[in-house]
């Protein structure tokens, strides 16, 4: 659920805000000073501000100065009497999102503030993208020296030079995702969204309204007009990893979509041009699961334009001790410790196992031992591996396999009442639905 953070010095007026967001479904945020608002920022993450601009006291422009420091992305709302006017054209130049006189129109502070998340939503994505590549890639290639991932990245670089649809295939951990990225940012719409989604992560019965969205009043509960994943990637580009595990009913209506290049939302009668890159990927082989009859065929032939495969890490051995060398580097920074180097027991370990999880579970491995290394040199003991019978989870598995299996004991003592689970769990029934979501767990087949 999207923050909001809203700030006057007028209680009524701030109490009107806070209902009116509500009902559009944010959650929100309320502060009636400067010091007040800062004291939340410090404490809470928010995706848009509403903003008076003549608090008593002090005036918006010094809270907004203080709220860029605090938060520099957060796009920031004026509300403005005629007479502050020229003020709130200055807090637009020094950055501001927008501004409304008042009195102003209830809707109008609705669908400014949906515009206002839309763009954080961006410019924190793109951030988050620019620090992952930073992260995890070399001179802008994917990890490796080895020829098979230098060919991969002379075909990425060539593809983004083209709109045409690109499907990927990998084992699980061998780098879809990022490999999508890359073709993203390394394309001509770089600046515009990248929107990624896990087909087989989506229930049945959501996947339609969540691909293409759906108008207020489509169905009970859909309190207001939602865009869908194709519309949230316009000028973008839209990655739909899992492809294969798509219901063959949906296959039919994305491949529609493709053909026509136009989408229309559940309970609108006017479509929505479409202009955008398609990527897909799968770890299965499509031409397979064609004769299997679960993969349509012509939904091929749309989405399998450029082919792109990623080797698995037992394909690319040499590119172990980088992939290694690069983990252990960014581990040792993000949990302080000395670890440097594998000693020649560890590296032994690493070249001679077959990696049936690939680059992510090498990551997960390394990091591990490098929680478990006080030294510079990280030992054989230290290297945790599957086939070990100690092997220790990375943090993020046991996160994973705790989420998964205390959302599915909520669902099976509320017997799929997710309104009550939320209860019993003291979450946002939003943030309960995300998680569902997250685990492909659907509530009616617990009732």
């Amino acid at each position: 659920m999207n923050r909001v953070l809203a700030v006057d010095d007028d209680p009524n007026l701030l109490e009107i805000i806070r209902l009116r967001l509500k009902s559009s479904g944010f959650e929100v945020s309320t502060a009636d000073c400067g010091d007040a608002a800062l004291r939340l920022l410090e404490k809470e993450v928010f995706d848009a501000a509403v903003l008076d601009m003549k608090l008593e006291g002090e005036t918006g422009l010094e809270i907004f100065e203080n709220i860029k420091k605090a938060d520099s992305e957060l796009p920031v709302i004026f509300l403005t009497a005629y007479g502050t006017i020229d003020e709130a054209v200055e807090a637009m130049r020094r950055g501001a999102f927008g501004y409304l006189t008042k009195p102003f129109d209830h809707r109008e502070l609705v669908i400014q503030v949906e515009k206002a998340v839309e763009k954080n939503n961006l410019s924190r994505e793109n951030l988050r993208l620019r620090s992952m590549l930073r992260e995890t890639l070399i001179a802008g290639n994917i990890i490796g020296r080895s020829e098979k991932i230098r060919r991969l990245n002379e075909q990425i670089l060539l593809a983004a030079g083209s709109d045409a649809s690109v499907y990927i295939q990998g084992e699980s951990g061998t780098g879809k995702e990022l490999v999508a990225k890359m073709l993203h940012l390394s394309s001509a719409r770089k600046d515009r969204p990248f929107i990624a989604i896990n087909s087989s992560a989506i229930p049945e019965s959501l996947i339609e309204s969540e691909l293409f969205g759906y108008e207020k009043g489509a169905f009970t509960g859909a309190n207001r007009r939602k865009k869908g994943f194709f519309e949230q990637a316009q000028e973008g580009t839209l990655f739909m990893d899992e492809v294969s595990e798509m219901p063959l009913s949906m296959q039919a209506k994305l491949l529609r979509v493709l053909e026509n290049r136009e989408v229309y939302p559940l309970g609108s009668e006017k479509k929505i041009k479409l202009d955008i890159r398609l990527v897909s990927a799968s770890n299965k082989d499509l031409t397979e699961e064609i004769k299997k009859g679960t993969f349509r065929e012509d939904l091929f032939y749309r989405i399998h334009v450029i082919h792109l495969r990623i080797p698995p890490l037992r394909e690319r051995r040499e590119d172990i001790p980088l992939l290694a060398g690069h983990f252990i580097k960014m581990y040792s920074g993000r949990y302080g410790r000395k670890a440097e180097h594998l000693s020649p027991q560890a590296f032994e370990k690493l070249m001679t196992y077959d990696w049936p999880g690939n680059v992510r579970e090498l990551e997960n491995t390394v990091e591990s031992a490098v929680v478990l290394t006080t030294g510079t040199e990280i030992s054989a003991d230290a290297v945790r591996l599957s086939s070990d019978t100690t092997a220790l989870q990375s943090y993020k598995e046991a996160k994973r396999e705790f989420e998964q299996r205390y959302a599915r004991e909520l669902m099976e003592i509320s017997k799929g009442n997710v309104s009550k689970a939320s209860r019993m769990a003291d979450v946002y029934r939003a943030d309960l639905y995300e998680l569902l979501k997250k685990y492909s767990i659907d509530p009616e087949s617990f009732r």
